[in-house]
């Protein structure tokens, strides 16, 4: 008798199951909606459309919406095609972004509206917790295309509100005015990505408008950022705590402007910028007045146009960088030079310059208290030159 009674138990719980999934899908839609439950859903089970010749803005938003409404964190999965995009992709709380790979999960501008590709975040209960990775993809502004057609040019990525925990790996931003526009950025990475052909800077950091600081403990690392037209590789305004190791800042050929691979103005400050190789910049790495205590350490500079090295700024440490000027059509008027800046150390950096270079490896104008030491410069001109200024230090320098 009991083992009837466990059969007809069985059965009961076996209807129940059926019963639960029947209602779920008449609730819930598809079955792949349901897959939902291992926090991965695909966007085309949501209605995104890849290689559609109409805008899929709309359909990308409620998309990524899917986690956001549900109260809970996930990831949108966008297969290989190109999603067309007029209105600004608003990532939201919690919901990551992946794709099949860089240059075949493509977000591409489309459109007449002069906004960016991603725009501000969508947050929850006023917190600055964003918590989203975007990774495997590539943001395209498409903007030579642009500017031919006389249309707007835009940038790959804009965040001017304060957000936590942003990460970008593997992701590709090119053909943009400006690719990663990062203003009020704390604890997170943009890693092994690529920023290529940028008409302003490919990342930049901070506002005027914003105190030092709110950009923060942020870990910029092993990027390649190529092909510039203009602005910097990695521009750190008011960036604060933040490493920058690893990156491959190269053009193909100089820039008209006066930026730089590395540019840490407005008061950045207790940054770390090592191991970085910069190549055809109109200067190198370019730390401007207020920036302060930043450790600026084993950088490869070549072929700068007008310095490998600028310091207009106070209480900084440069040690052991290597600068290979060796294109003789550039004419830089020094390697190193400090202008107005003060309490600097300038130690263990070496140069190598092309046969006949003449102008001055160091030169250090108006400025006082600095050590520069035990530095190898490669001219035939003048090895360091201190002009005006006072309590220098300059000891343990030599020329090949």
């Amino acid at each position: 008798m009991s083992s009837i009674f466990n059969r007809k138990g069985r059965l009961s719980l076996l209807l129940v199951a059926v019963i639960a999934l029947v209602i779920q899908g008449s609730i819930g839609g598809s079955s792949h909606v349901a897959q939902a439950a291992d926090n991965v859903i695909n966007a085309k089970d949501l209605g995104v459309k890849p290689n559609s010749n109409s805008s899929q803005s709309r359909e990308i938003q409620n998309a990524l919406k899917y986690f956001y409404d549900r109260g809970t964190e996930g990831t949108v999965y966008f297969p290989a095609g190109t999603y067309l995009v007029d209105d600004s992709i608003r990532l939201y709380a919690g919901v990551s972004l992946n794709g099949d790979g860089v240059g075949k999960t493509i977000f591409k501008k489309t459109g007449s509206k002069n906004q960016y590709v991603i725009g501000n975040p969508i947050l929850r209960n006023n917190s600055d917790l964003l918590d989203v990775k975007l990774s495997n993809l590539t943001i395209d502004a498409d903007r030579a295309n642009r500017e031919a057609r006389g249309e707007s040019q835009v940038g790959g990525m804009i965040i001017d509100v304060a957000v936590s925990h942003l990460t970008l790996d593997r992701v590709e931003i090119s053909d943009t005015t400006i690719g990663a526009l990062l203003r009020r950025t704390r604890d997170s990475e943009i890693t092994n990505s690529r920023f290529d052909r940028n008409n302003g800077h490919a990342i930049a950091t901070g506002h005027e408008s914003y105190p030092a600081g709110e950009f923060r403990n942020v870990k910029i690392t092993n990027n390649q950022i190529t092909n510039s037209g203009g602005g910097s590789g990695i521009n750190l305004s008011r960036a604060t705590y933040t490493t920058v190791t690893g990156n491959q800042i190269i053009n193909k050929t100089h820039q008209s402007d006066g930026y730089a691979g590395i540019r840490i103005p407005n008061n950045g400050a207790n940054n770390t910028v090592n191991n970085n190789v910069i190549e055809n910049y109109p200067r190198g790495i370019f730390v401007l007045t207020g920036a302060t205590d930043n450790n600026v350490y084993k950088n490869t500079i070549k072929n700068a146009s007008l310095q490998g090295l600028l310091v207009q700024s106070d209480g900084n440490t440069f040690t052991d960088n290597e600068f290979f000027q060796t294109n003789s059509s550039l004419n830089p008027d020094t390697i190193i030079r400090l202008a107005n800046a003060n309490n600097n150390k300038i130690i263990g950096n070496e140069m190598t310059t092309y046969s006949g270079f003449s102008n001055i490896g160091i030169r250090v104008t108006d400025s006082s208290s600095n050590e520069i030491k035990d530095n190898i410069t490669d001219t035939s001109g003048k090895s360091v030159s201190i002009e005006g200024g006072s309590n220098n230090v300059n000891k343990g320098n030599r020329n090949r």
